[in-house]
Formats: C-alpha cells, sequence, structure tokens
C-alpha cells in the first residue's frame, strides 16, 4: 500500500482545493521548505510537517488539534484554528495498493469532525478497525492499528530506544511482542491469537488452583489423596468390626435410619463447605473493592484527566466527576457482588437449619440397653465411621476441585505445546537473515557500520525485550541516532515487499535537520534502490549542497513564508 495523492480542501461556503500533493510511487518524497535563512520568520512557522501530520490524521490519529498547538510552547495557532473551523477543512488520503486499487480516506480537520472511508462516516474503533483490514489484511484483535502505524509515520522526535520502541512508555513488552511477531511474520496471525488466548487461560487456572491449595480445608493434592487412604483403610476396619458384632434384629431399622440420616449429613456438610469457600472468596473481592475505593490512585486518574483535556480542551466534565465515576463504577461492582454474598448466605443458612433438623432427628434414635457392653461398643464404632465418613467427604470434594483444574490446566499446556510445537518451525532465523542482509548493507553504506536486528523467543526465560538491535553501543549523536533509524525502517520496507507481507509501503519521518549531510546523501542514494516511498519533510538549506537536479525530482512540495501549507 502506497499514497497516491493527498487533497487538502475547504468544503465551506463552497468546495475549493487547497492543496493536491502527488507522491512519487517510489523513492524519495520530499516537503521542502524553502524559508530563506535571513528571513525574520522561522522556517518552522510554513507547514513543512503539516502535510506528514495530515496524514497521520487521515490514518487515525485521535486529535486535529495536533495541526494548530505547539506543545514546546503550550500554545494554540489560533489562526490555523479558526481557518479550519470557518471552512470546514477536509483532508482526502488516496492509498493504492500493489492491483492499482484505489482507497479514499477523509478526515475533517476540523473539532469533532468526522471520518470516512469511501464517503461512508465511520466511529473511530469502526475507523481503526476497517483501516487495519484495508492496510495490513489483518482481522484478528492484536495487534491493533495505531499500535502499527507509529512504525511507519514517526513524527515526534526519535530517541536511539524508540528505534524498536515506538509506542508510549505504558505499552507492555508482551504487546511488543505481538507486534513484531506480526510485522516479521514470525508467526501466523491465528497462531498469535490462539497462544495468546492459552496463556491467559493458563494463568486464570494457575490463580485458581492456588486459591484452592491456600483455602482452610484444602492441602496439595498428593496429600489429600494420601489422606483418603488412610481414612478408607480406617473405615473398612471399623466397619468390618462393625458387622462381626451381634445385635437383635430390633436395632436394625434404627440403626439403619441413623445410617440414612448420617448420609444425608454429609451432603449438607459437603456442600456447606462449599458455600464457605465461595463466600470467603467472595468477602475478599469486596475488601479488595473497597480498597480500592477508599486508596484512588489520585495521581494517574490526574494524569489520565489531563491527557484527555489536551485531546479535549472543551472537555465539559470535571475532575471530580472522573473521580465520582470511578467511585461509582467501583460501588456497582460492590453491589453486585454483594448480592451474590446474600444469595449464598442465605443458601448457606438453609442448609445450616436443614443440618440442625436432621441432627435433632438423629438424637431421637435410641437403643435400648439389652447388651450395655454390646451396645457401648457398637455405638463407639458408628461414632467413629461417621467422623471418618465426614472427614472423606470433605477430602473427596477437595480432590475433585483440585483434579478437575489440573485437568484443565493440563489440556491447555498440552494445547500450548502443540502451539509452540507449531512455532518452532515459524522459520525466525531465516527471516531475521533475509532483513539482516537488507540492514546491515544501509547501516555500512552510512557508517560502515553493520547493525543487526534479533528476534529472541526466549525473551520472557530471560526477562528481555523481545527484539534487539546490536552494534549501536556508545555515546552517538543525535543525527546518527536518526540516520540508522531510517536505515531500518526502510530495510523493513524492502523486507515487507519481498516476503511479500501486507503493510505499508510508506515511511515518514519528521525532524531531519540534526541528521549529517553526509548521511543525509546518502539516505537519499538508498532511496534510489528502495520499491516503496521515503516521506520527509525537511529545509532546503539542509540539502543545498546536493544535486538540485535530484531534489527537483524528489520534491513534491515546497512550501515558504509566502505560501504556507493553508496559504494564510
Amino acid at each position: 500500500m502506497i499514497i497516491k495523492k493527498l487533497i487538502v480542501r475547504k468544503t465551506k461556503p463552497s468546495e475549493d482545493i487547497i492543496r493536491e500533493v502527488v507522491f512519487n510511487k517510489k523513492g524519495l518524497n520530499l516537503i521542502v521548505d524553502n524559508t530563506p535563512e535571513n528571513a525574520i520568520e522561522s522556517g518552522n512557522s510554513v507547514g513543512k510537517s503539516t502535510a506528514i501530520k495530515i496524514i497521520d490524521l487521515c490514518l487515525g490519529a485521535k486529535s486535529v488539534r495536533e495541526l494548530y498547538y505547539d506543545a514546546d510552547t503550550r500554545s494554540e495557532n489560533k489562526t490555523v484554528k479558526d481557518f479550519l473551523s470557518k471552512y470546514k477543512v477536509q483532508a482526502e488520503l488516496c492509498l493504492e495498493d500493489s492491483n492499482n486499487k484505489e482507497y479514499i480516506i477523509k478526515r475533517d480537520l476540523f473539532s469533532n469532525g468526522k471520518k470516512y472511508i469511501f464517503d461512508k462516516a465511520y466511529t473511530e474503533q469502526e475507523f481503526w478497525e476497517e483501516l487495519k483490514k484495508i492496510i495490513f489484511h489483518l482481522n484478528e484483535p492484536r495487534p491493533t492499528f495505531r499500535q502499527l502505524i507509529p512504525k511507519f509515520v514517526r513524527l515526534a522526535t526519535t530517541s536511539e530506544d524508540g528505534m524498536i520502541k515506538f509506542l508510549p512508555a505504558m505499552t507492555t513488552i508482551d504487546t511488543y511482542d505481538t507486534i513484531y511477531c506480526f510485522l516479521f511474520q514470525i508467526y501466523s496471525d491465528s497462531l498469535l491469537s490462539k497462544k495468546g488466548e492459552l496463556t491467559e487461560k493458563i494463568s486464570e487456572c494457575q490463580k485458581a488452583i492456588q486459591t484452592l491449595e491456600k483455602s482452610k480445608s484444602i492441602t496439595s493434592l498428593g496429600l489429600l489423596k494420601q489422606s483418603l487412604e488412610i481414612i478408607n483403610a480406617d473405615l473398612e476396619d471399623l466397619n468390618t468390626k462393625r458387622n462381626k458384632l451381634s445385635y437383635m434384629d430390633v436395632y436394625r431399622d434404627e440403626l439403619d435410619t441413623k445410617r440414612k440420616l448420617t448420609l444425608r449429613i454429609n451432603d449438607l456438610q459437603e456442600k456447606m463447605e462449599l458455600l464457605e469457600f465461595e463466600i470467603d472468596n467472595i468477602e475478599k473481592s469486596i475488601s479488595n473493592l473497597s480498597k480500592d475505593k477508599r486508596e484512588i490512585d489520585f495521581n494517574t486518574l490526574q494524569a489520565l484527566y489531563m491527557e484527555a483535556k489536551s485531546y479535549l480542551p472543551e472537555l465539559h466534565k470535571k475532575f471530580e466527576e472522573l473521580v465520582d465515576f470511578h467511585n461509582s463504577m467501583i460501588q456497582n461492582r460492590i453491589d453486585f457482588i454483594q448480592e451474590q454474598l446474600g444469595i449464598k448466605q442465605e443458601l448457606f443458612m438453609q442448609y445450616s437449619r436443614q443440618l440442625q433438623e436432621i441432627l435433632l432427628e438423629k438424637e431421637k434414635i435410641t437403643v435400648e440397653v439389652l447388651d450395655e457392653g454390646l451396645l457401648d461398643e457398637l455405638n463407639m464404632l458408628n461414632r467413629r465411621i461417621e467422623e471418618l465418613s465426614l472427614k472423606k467427604g470433605e477430602i473427596s470434594q477437595s480432590i475433585h476441585l483440585l483434579e478437575e483444574q489440573g485437568q484443565i490446566r493440563q489440556q491447555l499446556n498440552q494445547e500450548l505445546d502443540e502451539i509452540e510445537r507449531q512455532m518452532e518451525d515459524s522459520g525466525i532465523e531465516e527471516k531475521t537473515k533475509v532483513f539482516n542482509q537488507i540492514f546491515a548493507d544501509y547501516c555500512e553504506k552510512l557508517y560502515g557500520e553493520k547493525y543487526l536486528f534479533d528476534y529472541n523467543p526466549k525473551w520472557k526465560e530471560e526477562r528481555k525485550f523481545p527484539v534487539d538491535i546490536s552494534a549501536l553501543g556508545g555515546n552517538v549523536g543525535t543525527g546518527k541516532k536518526k540516520a540508522v533509524i531510517v536505515a531500518y525502517d526502510l530495510a523493513y520496507m524492502q523486507y515487507s515487499i519481498k516476503m511479500g507481507i501486507n503493510v505499508p509501503q510508506f515511511v515518514i519521518h519528521d525532524k531531519m535537520e540534526n541528521t549529517h549531510i553526509n548521511q543525509l546523501k546518502t539516505i537519499f542514494q538508498i532511496c534510489n534502490e528502495i520499491d516503496g516511498q521515503y516521506i520527509i519533510p525537511i529545509l532546503r538549506e539542509r540539502i543545498d549542497k546536493i544535486d538540485q537536479n535530484y531534489i527537483d525530482k524528489a520534491k513534491i512540495l515546497e512550501l515558504s513564508t509566502e505560501d504556507k501549507f493553508f496559504k494564510i
């Protein structure tokens, strides 16, 4: 997918094109700021970065405020802001795939504007999902579109570390692993999705087992089974002794009734034991939620609120409302769980009442003393058998719960082993070798040094970041870092084209002014070899020593203080 054309137009009071930028299908695409060195105004005011910011907005960036807000000075360009709003300015980005099929993306460049694909309006989430299908041919939920696209559209000042960590600092390592596995097609999309699902389920299963093992009535499975064997042996011995006792038939009915009541007691006590376990877990959950409500992380909430306000300056919600909303969400969860707790407690009380009734009924059953010694021994055996039977019921229930979770975990691990076995055949080394042949060649042309990319499939075990760029040690200057990032991004673009990976065949970089002229010349030479597009805005004075015929061919837009981007 390449960028064919960018059109920016007024839509009110009538349609009027402000800019139409046609891109070179291959190689270098320059947006040149032609501000003279002795000009009073800074070249940064003409809008040389505006075009690529608009492209980013068409590719799902959140806020049009970036077009008129300066983060360094924390000020807004009111002229630009009012212009965009007054004339309802809209951008149209035309993409073209390898089959020459065009995709028209439109984005309103004023507050509360809409997003369109082929004139159909989309919500933000729908817009991202549709762009992900169009550009990346990806239907899986992860990685997301806005996790992928910053790899191809780098607008912020990028550090050495930002070469491979190009997302916000809060991004998890697991997210990066998913991104790189997709970008380099280390594993198929379905394998990545299945592995993530299985890993999450195994984690949940392990937590359930640990919760059971910490319960007051449940120890490890091995000890439980040994205890059950001992109890079974004791019960067998006691039943044998009881069967040998001689007593009259008149007692059989009463004893049989008593035995049936004991079985009912065992059943109720097993149910009550399980309810106690559930009630205990629910009470812990309520306690934790109440703690979250009392101990609000105001700093984090404040940071989220301020970030939202920076994108939405007319945000009507106060911070206190956010705190109230946070507390109300937790309270709703507490109310729901307490309702479940009440149901469990009521059921427990019902079982308790039934148990008391049966125990009273059992106490009413008496056996008249004919042979006092015989009956005393019989009663002792029955009491011991009842005690052991209750204990056996508790242990059997515990074994059942642990074995059930263990079987689930075993099945999940078998499925995960199969997924990982399939992943072993992914050809990681061969794929990175293909990439490194391109990457190392570009880096050597830039600095006479070879830089290499590596993916570590055992990154979790070794507690490392999944990917690494070697030979990046030493205290190098910003310009050198930037040039290596260019080599990295252009190498990946060539790699993706060679491997037939569905990703953008364009790379957009901003802030190239610190790159040394020698590296700029080499980068421009490399651009003659690439099959995709390299798009950058740059000051004319930074490239005045490069062959002007080449610059003129690469130039797609030229701006100055007399001809700013929006022509205002």
